[in-house]
C-alpha cells in the first residue's frame, strides 16, 4: 500500500510589522487496511432480489499522494488517495442468468441508484453478472496484464476504478442491491421539459447535470436534467455580425470557458459557416471567425480540449472541406482549411481517441476507410494514415477501451484493435445509424452504445457487440445524447417541439416472485401446492441445505424452509 508524503512547511509573511507563521492543516491520515474479506468468508448463493455486503477480492496498491501549492502567504496541502478494487457479492443460483445492479452503497451512503439515474460525482465502476461469456475487466488488465487476469465468471462482482477514499479515511464497506431480471425489457420514464421548438442537438455539462440547446428564435435554453425543469433562456447577442441560423450538430459546451461554440450562417450573406464563441450565461458572442469555412453544412465534427485550448475539427461531405478551429478565452482561430481533403468523397464521422499533452489521435470514417490523423494542440493536422479498410462505407465510430468500434452502412458493428488495425469481432446490429445522430464525444458512454430508432431503443455492448432492443411507441427520432453512467437520454426535436429526458430503468423488476420457482431452481424437493410469493433468497452455503434464509433486512423478511 502506498504511503503519502507531507511536503508542507511553514513560511513567513509580513503582517503589521511582524513575521508570523501560518497554521498549515495536517494531512489526512488515510488508512489502507481493507475492512472485510477474511479467510473463509461466506460467498452466498442468491436468487431474485438481494442486498448484500461486498468482499474485497482484488485491490492494487493504494497510492496516497500529497502535493502543495502557494496561495498568497499560505501553503495549501492537498492529499488524494484513489483505490481500484474488485468486489464480490454472491454467486447466482441460476447459472448464466441476467442480473442488474439496482443500488450501490459505501459505508451506508447511497452512491448509485439505477432507478433514478443518480451517480455520485466521479464514481467509475463496472458491474458483472458472471455469465459464461464475461470478459476480463479492463481496469484489472491495465494493472496486471491480460495474461494475469481471470474473467471471474460465475459471480456477481463490481469493479470500482479510482475511487476516492480520502473523505472516508479508509476503504469503505460496500453494499449492493441486485435484481435478477425477469426479462430484458427496460422501463422508459419519458419526461417532457418544455413545449418549445429546439433546432440544435442538446449539449450536456456532465459536471452540473444540465444541458444547453438553441431554439428557433436563437435563444440559448438551459435545462436541469434530474430537476426536470428549465433553468433559464437568454437570447444570443451578436458582436460584429448578425447570424440567422446555428448549425445543429456543431454546438458544443466548453466547461473551462463556460462558453458555447457553434458554426453559424450570417444573415443575408453567403451560406458559409462561421465559427462563433458564445458566453453560456449571458448569450453574448465573445469571439468570431471572420474568414468562414466555405462549408454550407457539417457532416461530421469533433472537439478535444488541451488544458486551456480546445480544438474543433469539422468536415463538409460532398464539398470535401476539412477544417480546424483553435478555441481559447475570447478567441476562435481557424488553423486548417482544405478543399478535397485527401481525395475522400465522404466523411461521415470523427472522434478523438488518445489525448496526449500536445497532440491527440483523431479517428475518421472516410468512405470505406478508417483513417487516423494526429492533431496538435495548436490546431495543426500533423499526419494522416489509412488505418483499416472495409468492404462497405463507414457511417459512425466510437473510441472504447483502446479500440475503435465502427458502424457500417449495412448495419454491422466491427471492433478494430486500436494498435494493429486487426478486426476483433464483427456483429450484425438491428439498426442503421443515420447522419442525424449526435457526434460520439457528446455522449458519455460506459461500455454500452445507445441508438434510438423510430420503434425501438437499442443498447449494444461495446465489449461483445451484442445488442438488446426495447420497443417504444413514439415513431419520432429526435436529436439524442445518451449518458451511459446514469442510463438516461436527453433529446430535442424541432418537429414534436418538446425537449425531454428519458430514464431507462432496467432494475425495476423487484416485485414478488412465486416461491415454487425458487424451490424448483434450487432443486429442493417439496410436496403439495405452494402459492406463496417471495422477493428473493440468499442461501448460506456453509449451512445445511435444509436451512435457507431469505434476505436479512427490510423491506425483506426472514424465512426458513424445511425439506
Amino acid at each position: 500500500m502506498g504511503i503519502g508524503s507531507i511536503n508542507a512547511r511553514p513560511i513567513g509573511h509580513w503582517h503589521f510589522g511582524d513575521t508570523a507563521t501560518p497554521i498549515v492543516a495536517d494531512v489526512p491520515n488515510v488508512q489502507t487496511t481493507l475492512p472485510t474479506s477474511a479467510y473463509g468468508q461466506t460467498i452466498p448463493v442468491v436468487w431474485g432480489k438481494c442486498r448484500l455486503p461486498a468482499a474485497y477480492i482484488w485491490v492494487p496498491p493504494i497510492l496516497t499522494v500529497t502535493s502543495t501549492h502557494q496561495e498568497y502567504w499560505d501553503t495549501i496541502t492537498t492529499t488524494t488517495a484513489k483505490m481500484s478494487a474488485r468486489l464480490r457479492f454472491a454467486r447466482p443460483l441460476v447459472p448464466d442468468s441476467t442480473w442488474t445492479l439496482r443500488k450501490f452503497y459505501a459505508n451506508g451512503k447511497l452512491i448509485y441508484d439505477a432507478t433514478t439515474g443518480y451517480r455520485q460525482s466521479g464514481l467509475k465502476f463496472k458491474a458483472y453478472d458472471g455469465r459464461s461469456t464475461q470478459l476480463r475487466d479492463p481496469t484489472m488488465v491495465a494493472e496486471e496484464g491480460a495474461t494475469n487476469v481471470s474473467a471471474h465468471r460465475g459471480y456477481l462482482d463490481i469493479v470500482v476504478t479510482d475511487f476516492d477514499i480520502v473523505g472516508l479515511g479508509a476503504p469503505p464497506v460496500f453494499e449492493a442491491e441486485w435484481i435478477q431480471a425477469a426479462s430484458v425489457a427496460a422501463k422508459a420514464d419519458f419526461t417532457v421539459l418544455l413545449s418549445t421548438p429546439i433546432i440544435t442537438v442538446p449539449v450536456v455539462d456532465w459536471l452540473t447535470g444540465t444541458f444547453y440547446a438553441v431554439d428557433d428564435d436563437l435563444y440559448i435554453r438551459r435545462f436541469h436534467i434530474s430537476g426536470l425543469r428549465e433553468i433559464f433562456a437568454v437570447k444570443i447577442t451578436f458582436l460584429s455580425f448578425t447570424y440567422a441560423f446555428i448549425e445543429s450538430g456543431s454546438l458544443r459546451y466548453i466547461p473551462g470557458l463556460h462558453c458555447l461554440f457553434a458554426l453559424a450562417k450570417r444573415t443575408g450573406g453567403y451560406p458559409a459557416l462561421y465559427a462563433i464563441l458564445i458566453d453560456a450565461e449571458t448569450g453574448a458572442v465573445v469571439a468570431e471567425d471572420t474568414a468562414g469555412t466555405g462549408a454550407q453544412f457539417t457532416a461530421a465534427s469533433a472537439l478535444c480540449t488541451f488544458g486551456s485550448a480546445s480544438i474543433f475539427v469539422g468536415d463538409s461531405s460532398g464539398l470535401g472541406i476539412h477544417f480546424i478551429h483553435r478555441i481559447t478565452q475570447g478567441k476562435v482561430i481557424p488553423t486548417f482549411n482544405e478543399v478535397g481533403w485527401e481525395g475522400y468523397s465522404q466523411v461521415n464521422c470523427l472522434t478523438f481517441g488518445t489525448v496526449r499533452t500536445n497532440d491527440a489521435d483523431l479517428w475518421i470514417c472516410a468512405d470505406d476507410k478508417l483513417v487516423k490523423s494526429i492533431v496538435t494542440s495548436m490546431g495543426a493536422l500533423a499526419t494522416t494514415t489509412e488505418f483499416a479498410s472495409f468492404s462497405t462505407d463507414l457511417v459512425y465510430l466510437v473510441w472504447h477501451d483502446g479500440d475503435v468500434i465502427v458502424f457500417t452502412d449495412d448495419a454491422q458493428a466491427i471492433r478494430v484493435d486500436g494498435a494493429t488495425g486487426a478486426t476483433v469481432w464483427t456483429k450484425a446490429v438491428p439498426y442503421q445509424i443515420t447522419s442525424s445522430f449526435a457526434e460520439p464525444e457528446m455522449h458519455r458512454l460506459d461500455g454500452v452504445f445507445f441508438y434510438q430508432e423510430s420503434t425501438s431503443y437499442n443498447f449494444t455492448d461495446l465489449d461483445t457487440g451484442l445488442t438488446t432492443s426495447v420497443s417504444k411507441t413514439s415513431v419520432t427520432v429526435p436529436k439524442v445524447v445518451y449518458d451511459g453512467q446514469s442510463n438516461l437520454a436527453v433529446a430535442t426535436s424541432q418537429f414534436i417541439a418538446k425537449p425531454y429526458r428519458t430514464l431507462f430503468n432496467t432494475s425495476d423488476d423487484g416485485t414478488e416472485r412465486p416461491l415454487v420457482d425458487f424451490l424448483d431452481e434450487s432443486e429442493i424437493g417439496f410436496e403439495g401446492v405452494i402459492d406463496d410469493m417471495v422477493q428473493g433468497a440468499v442461501v448460506d452455503v456453509t449451512a445445511s441445505v435444509r436451512e435457507i434464509a431469505r434476505s436479512v433486512c427490510e423491506p425483506y423478511s426472514i424465512a426458513f424452509f424445511e425439506r
